[in-house]
């Protein structure tokens, strides 16, 4: 009977994979097609409309940013992290690329300029995505699209700042911008009333980008870190809103008196930080005018009543960067800006993921290597931990002690599994074991083991860092893959249509399903035939999944299940349990003596 379950389940098995595969291909590929062409031919007609109601005209960015530089209606930015330009029409932070952070592996190893994460971009070209600060007249009439004069000389650099000048009817507004060596900007203003009234002017700042649809697309399909408006307001701390659903109507409107607002995406971010000793209103909201449709998140300040003659002063900072946790934590403490390391996503368990990311900074910086820090802290986790697990293994090990017995009592009522299961039970009283035992030590850990996994998805320094030997980026996927013979052959796997992906199973994910089918193999198998054949199949399915994993997080994975190994094994040989190794061992000196 149990031979035939065994057959059955397989054979439903092999069916139910025939049974999707053919779905996929003839039923849901086809109707994907036909969605896809559908939405193609609507976004034709949008365009189409688009077109005759208001022409865009969209260049290149480069294009852009020569034919400023080239008329002086640009000023050079140019610092150690970054470099870029400033637009002297509304005098716009739009035109800044973050060195050493590139789009591709490939940019990075070829250090290609071009290939620079090109963070915020001027307007009419492919992402618009700037900063800029203005003054606000209580009718709504703006300095957003004045034109400033430069009055210092040379370009913006840490050391030079850039002193600019706006003449208006009411009045003069002297401007000084300064960069500091990282990624903030500093805007200070004086407003002079030159006019014979008191006039009553407000200043604004704010960060603005232009609504894609793949922005949009890969904020609701990559989950593993928030992306849209983020921000402390006041006593708000981590304040979240998905560029989904700020599209959807939801806004930020706070009345605060510290704390900066942003959008970010995983590993980039533009903020708004007013001065903290003012009070001031965030916001964050899309605007929709002239056919654009505008992501914004900012803050209004106070209103100034500036008498004739008189002056008032405002300023602003401007982050524009990498969210490198160091930076974030140095401006935090020197500059003032309140929670600023919370732009990282530490996810809920921030209590947790926090202390990860201090211990895999701290190992990073004694071995020189990220790789390297990620399996210290596995260690220093799996150490911590072993107290637990010692209990859990021994649990185990009393479990597989049982097995024989176990074995005997299912063969015995074989045809009656209520029975089966009494004999179980009362064998489980009698040596007072319990299989429950070892898994409420096992929730703590999961907690923990989430925290570390999350901790290494958000981590900027993981990107495109390298490993040992064919890993060049350990954020991305292990790049070989059984199937081509690890770039012996020719041929790219992943070209095939449908199951291209699938096929993408290189040397660490191999290693992870090893390494977990070898965990299998020290505990003791399910009495069910059923479980025991699905746990079977788990190795395989879980090194499907893993291979498209970042490579760090299955290098992570195989190093735990390899340290789990020795712990379970010296705490089995503890108690006497003979594990599927010994076993293994005793048959191959078995053989080598039969043949000696």
């Amino acid at each position: 009977m149990e031979q035939n379950d065994q057959r059955n389940m397989m054979l439903a098995i092999v069916l139910m994979v025939v049974l999707m595969f053919g779905y996929s291909t003839f039923v849901l590929e086809p109707q994907a097609r036909q969605e896809r062409a559908a939405r193609a031919r609507a976004v034709a007609e949008q365009v189409q409309a688009a077109a005759v109601q208001a022409p865009k005209i969209e260049r290149q960015r480069d294009e852009v940013v020569a034919e400023g530089l080239s008329s002086a209606a640009r000023v050079k930015v140019e610092g150690p992290a970054i470099d870029g330009s400033i637009l002297l029409k509304g005098a716009r932070i739009d035109d800044i690329s973050l060195k050493g952070f590139y789009e591709t592996i490939d940019d990075k190893l070829a250090d290609r300029r071009e290939g620079e994460i090109q963070l915020l971009s001027p307007d009419q070209t492919a992402r618009p995505f700037f900063a800029e600060m203005y003054w606000k007249s209580p009718t709504g009439v703006t300095t957003r699209e004045a034109v400033w004069t430069q009055t210092s000389t040379g370009p913006l650099t840490p050391d030079n700042p850039l002193d600019l000048q706006l003449s208006l009817q009411a009045g003069r507004i002297d401007r000084r911008v300064t960069v500091d060596q990282n990624y903030l900007f500093t805007i200070s203003d004086t407003f002079t009333n030159t006019s014979a009234e008191t006039i009553s002017i407000t200043p604004e700042t704010f960060v603005r980008q232009k609504m894609l649809p793949d922005l949009l697309k890969i904020a609701r399909e990559d989950q593993q870190a928030h992306k849209g408006v983020l921000g402390a307001y006041g006593p708000k701390k981590n304040q979240m809103v998905k560029y989904t659903d700020l599209n959807k109507g939801k806004g930020v409107v706070e009345e605060v008196s510290t704390g900066w607002i942003a959008l970010t995406t995983k590993y980039w971010m533009a903020a708004a930080i007013p001065d903290q000793r003012e009070a001031v209103t965030m916001r964050a909201m899309v605007e929709k005018a002239n056919g654009d449709t505008v992501f914004e998140a900012g803050f209004t300040g106070a209103a100034r009543s500036i008498a004739p003659g008189a002056s008032a002063t405002a300023s602003s900072r401007i982050f524009a960067g990498a969210k490198r946790v160091s930076v974030l934590e140095a401006y935090q403490k020197t500059a003032g800006i309140p929670d600023f390391t919370d732009a990282v996503d530490w996810s809920w368990l921030w209590f947790i993921t926090k202390p990860f990311f201090w211990m895999l900074q701290t190992f990073q910086n004694w071995f020189g290597s990220f790789g390297l820090a990620i399996l210290a802290v596995t260690v220093v986790v799996k150490t911590a931990f072993f107290p637990v697990q010692m209990k859990v293994y021994e649990s185990m090990s009393k479990l597989r002690k049982l097995q024989p017995e176990m074995e005997e009592i299912r063969k015995r009522f074989e045809a009656d599994r209520a029975r089966q299961q009494q004999e179980v039970m009362k064998l489980y009283q009698r040596e007072k074991a319990n299989p429950l035992a070892g898994c409420l030590p096992l929730i703590p850990q999961a907690f923990v083991f989430y925290a570390l996994y999350h901790t290494l998805m958000v981590s900027l320094e993981m990107r495109h860092t390298p490993f040992y030997g064919w890993i060049k980026d350990m954020s991305a996927p292990d790049p070989t893959t059984i199937f081509n013979l690890f770039g012996l052959l020719p041929w790219d796997p992943a070209a095939l249509p449908l199951i291209g992906s699938f096929l993408m199973i290189g040397v660490w994910p191999l290693l992870y399903g090893l390494t977990m089918w070898a965990l299998q193999g020290m505990s003791a198998p399910p009495t069910d035939p059923t479980q025991k054949m699905i746990m079977q199949f788990l190795p395989l399915i879980f090194l499907i999944l893993f291979a498209g994993f970042a490579a760090g997080l299955v290098i992570y994975w195989v190093w735990s299940n390899a340290i789990t190994m020795v712990q379970q094994y010296v705490i089995m040989r503890r108690n006497g349990v003979e594990t599927e190794f010994d076993k293994l061992l005793k048959r191959l000196l078995n053989r080598k003596a039969g043949a000696s």
